[in-house]
């Protein structure tokens, strides 16, 4: 019969169902499964590819809920408004003092105008500082309803929009100040942006220490504690630390000394001949510590390096010298050109801010990871 199977011919082979596990089916058949149905194989081919993009947007959602209530509150606005002003009334208190202390007013720099200067090199701290206290209330506050230790970037991504909205209140203020004092706008523009790149960094460390810590009280102390080094502690061991950075250094003759306009050499030969030994400071060693304030990272930014009348650029000029090393030629028999490099001191704060906070956010990770019991 045309119909009627051979013997010798092998049965063909049934289709069978298995919707756990990789497809062991035989060649040339595909496995059916259920309707949306996802399989440990699909992810561990994806390696999570399908679920990165909705853990992403779950994150976003969850920053920008976070984010709106945390607006709506009056607590919020009282922290904003508040640390903005007492930053001014510092500035303020800082050229009072001065004033005082120099007892003749005619002389000194407009008053207006050096409240403006100071209060710009100060609101990117208070940034840092209110960044550091809201990342800490909104790890802790998710940590309390049960958040799985996977919510960090929600809670980085809400404290970032937190601080971008006190960086409205920094421009906004240091604009009216600005045109009442006659001062360059390019100090509020500044000011504002580097709030905004604090408020994220010390916010992401507010979250991790949380995080790392877990109890509350424990965790807001050292919190604060770290972010008061950072701001305001590294400026203090830099300069406790100038005097162990003292050495007796060998000299030789400088020639073809290029001096800027203040006498410092810029760029200079030298001989072999010697010139005995001179006291020098060896400041480029320790100036990677107040490199990490945000009041030097500002200073650097807003001032160009050189000798100025300003204030932002006489410090920044100092600042910049102490970071090249000695200001005294041929230490050491060692040239120096004018196309020498400079040592990047705000881009070095910077990145040692972020290099903190990633290992900060990397260790409350690993420590979460070992607190979860095991499955």
């Amino acid at each position: 019969m045309p119909n009627q199977r051979q013997p010798s011919e092998s049965p063909a082979p049934e289709p069978f169902f298995e919707p756990i596990g990789r497809d062991t089916s035989p060649p040339g058949t595909e496995p059916v499964r259920p309707r949306g149905a996802w399989d440990e194989a699909d992810d561990a081919d994806d390696h999570g590819g399908r679920t990165a993009g909705p853990a992403f947007r779950a994150a976003v959602l969850s920053a920008v809920v976070a984010w709106r209530g945390s607006i709506a509150s009056l607590r919020f606005w009282a922290i904003a408004v508040g640390a903005a002003c007492a930053t001014w009334a510092v500035a303020a208190g800082l050229v009072w003092v001065s004033a005082a202390a120099e007892g003749d007013q005619s002389g000194l720099v407009p008053a207006a105008l050096l409240i403006y200067v100071l209060a710009s090199s100060l609101l990117p701290a208070a940034a840092a500082l209110v960044g550091m206290h809201w990342g800490m209330a909104c790890q802790l506050r998710r940590a309390s309803t049960g958040e799985p230790h996977s919510g960090y970037l929600a809670a980085v991504l809400a404290t970032a929009l937190q601080g971008l909205v006190f960086v409205v209140v920094v421009l906004v203020s240091l604009l009216i100040q600005a045109a009442a004092s006659g001062g360059p706008g390019s100090f509020a523009v500044t000011s504002s942006g580097l709030a905004a790149v604090e408020g994220t960094l010390f916010g992401a460390m507010g979250v991790a220490v949380a995080a790392l810590v877990g109890r509350p009280v424990l965790a807001r102390v050292a919190g604060w504690v770290l972010s008061l080094f950072l701001v305001a502690g590294t400026l203090v061991a830099g300069a406790l630390l100038v005097p162990a950075v003292r050495s007796e250094e060998p000299l030789t003759v400088a020639l073809n000394v290029h001096r800027a306009a203040d006498g410092t050499p810029v760029a200079y030969e030298c001989s072999q001949i010697p010139a005995g030994t001179v006291e020098v400071y060896r400041t480029e060693r320790i100036m990677w510590l107040p490199a990490v304030s945000p009041i030097v990272v500002w200073t650097m930014l807003a001032g160009e390096p050189g000798p100025g009348q300003e204030l932002p650029g006489w410090l920044s000029a100092e600042l910049q010298a102490a970071a090249d090393g000695p200001r005294v030629p041929c230490v050491n028999g060692e040239p120096r050109s004018m196309d020498s490099p400079r040592t990047p001191l705000a881009a070095a704060g910077l990145l040692l801010q972020a290099g903190l906070t990633g290992a900060l956010l990397v260790g409350a990770h690993v420590a979460a990871s070992r607190r979860r019991p095991p499955a």
